[in-house]
């Protein structure tokens, strides 16, 4: 179970995690984390399935769970979630001679990243400027680590801290009125290249460095 940075999403994390342990699963809590980085966790910890909090790149009053299988394969139409909301509208809800436990692992970010250059590389990347905007969202935490490991990269960040009431604009890059400042940005800096990254960061928008959205 992982979690975005949204003003609900702690509350709503504990009562996911209650319910399962209540319902006799044992629950990895992986704290703070994108969506990337929990489909990773579920994945690359060989777990059963895993729950996220987050709605991803919606408003700020939003909330809701992405949900997947073992590997981290999507629970959705078709896979699973019909059944899911007969059991969840049945409501009903054995009770489990022993109930699961709760452990915490909140190293999976710096395993994720360590995955990523291993499958990538570095020795090939050449220094650049890059302006990237988290739009106060998950994309900054992933962000942050991956860049740690490339110090010939310049890196500009903007709307870095993370605030789930979306305080400079919709972490949505899907439309045109969020990407004006990174692409401003961009060229004020004269970047090589900006970064616009949503809500719950599995979604990564790229500006070339003429301010223009690739």
């Amino acid at each position: 179970v992982g979690r975005d940075m949204r003003a609900s999403s702690p509350a709503l994390a504990d009562a996911v995690i209650r319910g399962l342990t209540m319902q006799g699963a044992d629950v990895v809590n992986i704290g703070l984390v994108s969506t990337p980085t929990f489909y990773f966790g579920v994945a690359h910890g060989g777990y059963d399935g895993g729950m996220q909090v987050s709605a991803s790149h919606n408003p700020a009053q939003y909330n809701g769970l992405k949900i997947v299988r073992d590997a981290a394969k999507p629970l959705g139409t078709g896979t699973g979630m019909e059944e899911l909301k007969e059991l969840a509208t049945a409501a009903v809800f054995p009770e489990v001679a022993v109930p699961g436990t709760q452990t915490e692992r909140l190293d999976v970010l710096e395993q994720e990243v360590a995955a990523a250059l291993q499958h990538a590389g570095t020795a090939a990347i050449q220094p650049m400027t890059i302006v990237a905007d988290a739009a106060n969202a998950m994309g900054a935490q992933y962000l942050d680590a991956l860049f740690a490991q490339m110090p010939q990269m310049t890196l500009h960040r903007m709307y870095w801290e993370l605030d789930g009431t979306f305080p400079n604009h919709e972490a949505d890059p899907f439309k045109e009125e969020n990407l004006v400042d990174v692409k401003k940005m961009v060229l004020e800096k004269k970047a090589d290249l900006g970064i616009a990254t949503d809500g719950d960061g599995d979604r990564i928008f790229f500006i070339d460095n003429e301010g223009q959205l690739i």
